[in-house]
């Protein structure tokens, strides 16, 4: 947190240098306590119970145009002081307020624009920008609408904006523009295959697999999940140290075939993929009453406490709808289906 609002006061004391906006404030403040002091030797001469402290906040109320009116000149030379600083204050503060309002302005361009440089950590990445990209995010809003995600891309501008939505503009292969994403510390990024290759398997693949590999580069400890077009191109993301290999064409197949034999499959995997309506599939970690029970007392017990179904269990392997005895271990991850999070 501290880190965060230094770099942030780094950030917003490079812009105001830029802005000229020290420069502005020097001149107000040199204008205050030239014309104070003044005001203070003119007045004082003519009103006994002036002191310098009442001078220097007549002079911030008029530099101000507050002017309350508890003080006020009455000699020629005073009020040609307050004439004076009164349009110092209009013209200084107007440029000042105009400067900090532009600063506020080109950040905010900058953010839409994408070239602003991530500072938090533990978000999501998603690297490419199309249909299936806003599904994705989508979903991750509604399941997690608290987790902050960037998207990378080379799109001028993202139209689709959200509270923890970022945007990073630039080619995902080169480093800087990962290294903007702040991708060192971030924990999953997901990949999509590039559409604009869409017609070429193996060039969008090569792509994907050019990216895992930057990204595996700067970060060898984050979750990295791929799409991949052609099945055959496996190995190569396997070798670039992908985490999840995501067939599109092969699981959107099989899906198909599935519905064909049993009708009522592909109703079943829509409710469950996605978190719009109906339950969903969920992962947990074992908690420590959980440990040393068989799977089929877990699933009687998240059965009857949560309303949730326990499918399997998964550490370094899946084990889908386990043996009833198989015991629970501590580094064991709940896979379960339920209309909640639990």
């Amino acid at each position: 947190m501290i880190t965060v609002l230094l770099n942030a006061i780094k950030a917003l004391h490079i812009s105001m240098e830029k802005g000229k906006i020290y420069k502005l404030l020097m001149i107000g403040v040199g204008s205050w306590m030239i014309c104070s002091t003044s005001y203070y030797m003119i007045e004082g001469s003519v009103t006994s119970d002036l002191t310098m402290a009442d001078s220097f906040w007549w002079g911030f109320v008029t530099i101000t145009t507050v002017g309350y009116g508890d003080y006020y000149p009455i000699t020629t030379g005073g009020r040609m002081i307050a004439t004076l600083l009164m349009i110092i204050g209009i013209s200084t503060f107007g440029f000042l307020t105009a400067g900090v309002a532009s600063l506020f302005v080109e950040n905010k361009l900058k953010e839409g624009m994408g070239l602003v440089s991530i500072k938090f950590k533990n978000h999501i990445v998603i690297v490419g920008w199309n249909q299936k990209s806003q599904t994705m995010l989508k979903e991750l809003i509604v399941d997690n609408p608290d987790r902050k995600v960037v998207i990378i891309s080379e799109i001028e501008r993202l139209t689709f904006e959200t509270k923890n939505t970022y945007f990073v503009h630039g080619d995902p292969t080169i480093d800087e523009t990962l290294t903007r994403a702040n991708i060192e510390q971030a924990d999953i990024v997901m990949i999509v295959a590039d559409d604009k290759l869409i017609d070429n398997n193996g060039m969008a693949d090569a792509r994907s697999v050019l990216i895992s590999l930057a990204i595996d580069q700067l970060n060898p400890n984050i979750h990295i999940i791929a799409e991949v077009l052609n099945e055959e191109n496996i190995p190569h993301f396997e070798r670039a140290n992908v985490n999840d290999i995501i067939v599109s064409n092969q699981m959107s197949s099989r899906i198909m075939v599935r519905s064909a034999v049993y009708k009522n499959v592909s109703l079943v995997l829509k409710e469950l993929l996605t978190n719009t309506y109906g339950n969903e599939i969920y992962e947990c970690t074992i908690k420590s009453d959980d440990i040393g029970l068989s799977f089929n007392e877990l699933s009687n017990k998240y059965r009857t406490n949560h309303h949730s179904i326990v499918l399997g269990l998964a550490n370094e392997q899946l084990h889908l709808n386990p043996d009833c005895n198989r015991k629970v271990k501590k580094n064991d991850k709940i896979i379960y289906i339920s209309n909640r999070k639990l």
